[in-house]
């Protein structure tokens, strides 16, 4: 009974608290490793990139040599297409295009008056002309009529002639002798040859007639040009054409010495101040196009794969503010300016551009986190 009572009291017995230090240090660690689980799967779900904004820019150059004037506009101003930004100067373009204009407007006076000249003496020279073109022409007509003529007489003498050689074989002695009738045909011969030799003569007149009308026709087509000539009106209007084409390069370089806007956009980074020399094709400013601006992030080449182009991203700006963007382009190739500063390795540009909402203004090159 003893011993029965014995092993009872020792299963009675409770164990030994586990000390509060050591509960302390299991839910310790518990929370950390939730923690740590937490931010992993956080990370992992949501890797983060730092990214910067940048905006398409066009440069401003100096279109021709000379000295810089004055600045229409101020860095940072916003402005319209073809809104004056800078004068060059150092030419004395002005005067030049005074006189040129005045050489033009003196060679036009000039030429009209060389042109109404010449509309008088070509009416006195085209007067005679056609007036030997109408008497050519009415002698061509004559001639015409003469031949006909001679051809019906030609052919009236041919027929009376074929009788009287039909008839010589039935000649009636009572009547008339052979003789007789022999001296009618040999009349009617000689009449028709002469006939015939008349419509030769006026053939050979006509063709003179017609070569007659083709010259005058010929100078009467060439008249203006030659009147032209003797007045000096092609001369003239040579230097007329000469000078306008000098006019118009110096309004053209006198357009080039003002400096317009190409684009809507911010005048930025202004490096020529005004009295300097400057030099055709010179940077003068930077023209950023804030309305287009987007982002750019530099992804290491070991995460490159988890992005592709059209994929949605987010954008936390430093107001704390999120906004939505869209992958546009990947670079090909790593970037070698960033390949040794980068401390996770080569990393490849990645544009990214607005969705949604419209992103909060940062100065350029501001620095964003990008949210996959």
């Amino acid at each position: 009974m003893a011993a029965h009572r014995t092993d009872n009291q020792n299963f009675d017995i409770p164990e030994a608290a586990c000390p509060p230090m050591r509960l302390l240090l299991i839910a310790v660690l518990a929370i950390g490793a939730g923690v740590a689980t937490n931010r992993l799967l956080y990370a992992t779900a949501n890797q983060n990139y730092v990214g910067r904004i940048e905006v398409d820019s066009m440069t401003i150059r100096a279109p021709v040599d000379g000295i810089l004037q004055n600045w229409e506009v101020t860095e940072g101003q916003v402005v319209d297409p073809q809104a004056l930004l800078c004068n060059i100067g150092g030419q004395n373009l002005n005067r030049q295009l005074q006189i040129q204009h005045q050489e033009v407007e003196r060679l036009s006076a000039r030429l009209a008056t060389l042109k109404a000249e010449v509309d008088v003496k070509l009416h006195e020279h085209l007067s005679t002309v056609e007036s030997d073109i109408y008497q050519a022409e009415l002698q061509t007509a004559e001639l015409l009529q003469k031949k006909y003529y001679y051809e019906l007489e030609r052919m009236a003498w041919r027929d009376q002639r074929e009788s009287f050689e039909k008839n010589k074989s039935t000649v009636n002695s009572k009547t008339q002798s052979g003789d007789e009738l022999d001296d009618k045909l040999i009349n009617c011969m000689l009449k028709e040859e002469s006939a015939l030799n008349s419509i030769e003569a006026a053939d050979a007149q006509l063709e003179i007639c017609s070569t007659r009308l083709e010259k005058l026709q010929k100078q009467k087509e060439e008249m203006r040009e030659r009147v032209q000539q003797a007045v000096g009106l092609s001369e003239i209007e040579l230097r007329y054409e000469q000078s306008k084409a000098e006019l118009e390069n110096l309004e053209l370089q006198l357009s080039l010495q003002k400096v317009r806007a190409a684009s809507v956009g911010t005048i930025a980074n202004i490096r020529r101040r005004p009295g300097e020399y400057v030099k055709a094709g010179e940077v003068l400013a930077e023209l950023f196009l804030l309305d287009e601006a987007y982002a750019v992030a530099d992804v290491p080449t070991s995460h490159s794969h988890n992005f592709q182009v059209e994929m949605p991203v987010r954008c936390r700006f430093p107001n704390g503010e999120t906004r939505t963007g869209v992958v546009t382009h990947m670079a090909i190739a790593t970037s070698k300016e960033d390949e040794h500063q980068n401390p996770n390795g080569p990393a490849i540009p990645m544009r990214i551009e607005q969705t949604g909402a419209l992103w909060p203004k940062i100065p350029i090159g501001g620095q964003i986190t990008v949210i996959r």
